[in-house]
């Protein structure tokens, strides 16, 4: 019987997950990357986005879990935390500072690079798989029998002026991310390319590390443990997000809009803290020390290529996690909405063998519908800004606008519950239209065009370090809780 061979193009997240899943169906699963991978916990240049501020969801670190078990110790080990986002940060939105509650919801808190170290560290123990540095892929190897096109293989670069070399394959996955060149491969192949949609914020990020302070100079009076959010608003396009994660050290990513991008000079980065809505994190930082130079990444949007509505079919590849979608990172989805695809993968050829023509036409719907909820968590909040590049379909209109209901009606624990579950992809974005939600967001932009009325102004946020909240004992953490260090 003939030896069958997976290929995967990319060795990040998305590369990882889905050689794990591949090894179950295949004798021989070969991940290739351009880069080369550090020996720990470090970034690489070809993942720019790794330097800026990361999380796992609750959703994710479920799927971490069950994909490579002992990821959770492993990554706890190393000096990841867990954090309940609305008991042990700071938030200040729009509409003000977020009520502090127990969500009963904790999630990993871990720098990407001590992720992906575990993530990768786990894969190279499993059998039938390779992680192949320094393996830039070229083209994609297509043939055709008749009207029926196949991709066969890969194309990698000639050693010492020789031909391109053929890397033959029963599967090729595309996982190389939001930088795919795949829809340009398809074309050189004269298979024509998936269409896309963008939606792009004109948003770019820069960030810096510094190491936290000892207990005894955090004032009594900060409750806040783990964090702290200064979110955009109409009239301020400047987002801030201070994370404690391994090893006391803490991560700060600045982010601008609509092209008003963060500095990236040390100097003009501190100074910008000093001029944000609230003194919050210039506060904070000025107790620690700055451990890195400030890291700029200005190429950020939503792109989705719609493999799931292709009229071509070219049997043998599939394209997964950020190469066939992929959010603005602020949001952070992206590492567990990769997990999420990676699943359907196993569930897909569990059903087909991967030269079914249904199996890569199932696959790219059951794709399409685990983005659905990220994709407007992402792209439909930032379609909120007028400066906003993309689609403006009335229902993303709606959508938006109910968001802002549910920011309102936020303060009601029954509707935070619930928003706080959709974020952490434990629960559907369908929830958020449950009756008893839809009756508390009438009330809460009946009450606040109420207000606008007889104080003749809008809500405005308080520029202040948040006061001392009082204990919420109404809602008892029932999260994961951090194992023993």
């Amino acid at each position: 019987m003939a030896t069958t061979h997976a290929v995967v193009i990319g060795g990040s997240f998305s590369g990882l997950f889905a050689g794990r899943m591949l090894a179950d169906f295949f004798d021989h699963v070969s991940v290739l990357d351009r880069d080369s991978f550090p020996a720990g916990a470090e970034d690489r240049a070809g993942v720019p986005q790794a330097r800026h501020v990361h999380g796992l969801l609750v959703r994710g670190l479920n799927e971490y879990e069950r994909a490579f078990p002992g990821f959770e110790r492993m990554v706890v080990d190393k000096g990841a935390t867990f954090h309940d986002h609305t008991w042990d940060f700071a938030v200040l939105r729009a509409e003000g500072w977020q009520p502090r509650y127990r969500s009963g919801l904790k999630f990993l808190s871990a720098s990407r690079e001590l992720i992906e170290s575990c993530v990768r560290e786990l894969f190279r123990q499993l059998p039938k798989v390779e992680l192949r540095e320094r393996a830039p892929v070229t083209g994609l190897k297509v043939v055709r029998d008749g009207g029926r096109a196949r991709c066969v293989g890969v194309r990698l670069p000639a050693h010492a002026g020789g031909p391109e070399r053929i890397l033959e394959a029963d599967l090729v996955v595309d996982a190389s991310g939001a930088v795919s060149r795949a829809p340009m491969w398809l074309e050189a192949a004269g298979v024509t390319a998936p269409r896309e949609s963008v939606v792009d914020p004109l948003a770019g990020y820069s960030s810096r590390w510094f190491q936290g302070p000892p207990p005894v100079k955090w004032p009594s009076d900060w409750w806040w443990a783990a964090g702290a959010y200064i979110r955009r608003r109409p009239d301020d396009l400047t987002e801030a997000n201070f994370q404690l994660k391994e090893h006391g050290r803490w991560h700060l990513t600045l982010s601008g809009f609509n092209r008003r991008y963060p500095p990236t000079h040390a100097d003009e980065f501190m100074a910008l803290l000093r001029r944000l809505r609230s003194p919050i994190v210039a506060e904070m930082a000025r107790l620690m020390e700055p451990i890195s130079p400030v890291y700029a990444n200005r190429a950020i949007r939503n792109r989705w290529r719609h493999y799931e509505r292709w009229n071509e079919r070219l049997d043998g590849f599939v394209a997964i996690g950020d190469a066939f979608c992929h959010y603005n990172p602020v949001y952070a989805q992206g590492m567990t909405a990769l997990a999420l695809s990676a699943t359907m993968l196993r569930v897909c050829l569990e059903k087909y063998p991967p030269d079914a023509p249904q199996f890569a036409r199932e696959f790219f719907a059951a794709q399409a519908r685990i983005q659905h909820d990220p994709w407007l968590l992402s792209a439909g909040v930032d379609l909120r800004f007028p400066f906003t590049l993309g689609e403006r379909p009335l229902s993303m209109k709606l959508f938006n606008r109910y968001l802002d209901g549910l920011g309102i009606a936020a303060k009601d624990p029954a509707v935070r519950r619930v928003l706080v579950e959709v974020a952490q992809l434990t629960r559907p974005l369908s929830d958020l239209y449950q009756p008893l939600v839809l009756a508390r967001v009438g009330l809460a932009f009946a009450a606040r065009a109420a207000r606008a009325l007889f104080n003749g102004a809008a809500d405005r946020a308080p520029a202040s370090i948040p006061p001392m909240p009082p204990p919420d004992e109404g809602e008892p953490l029932r999260g994961r809780p951090a194992l023993a260090r």
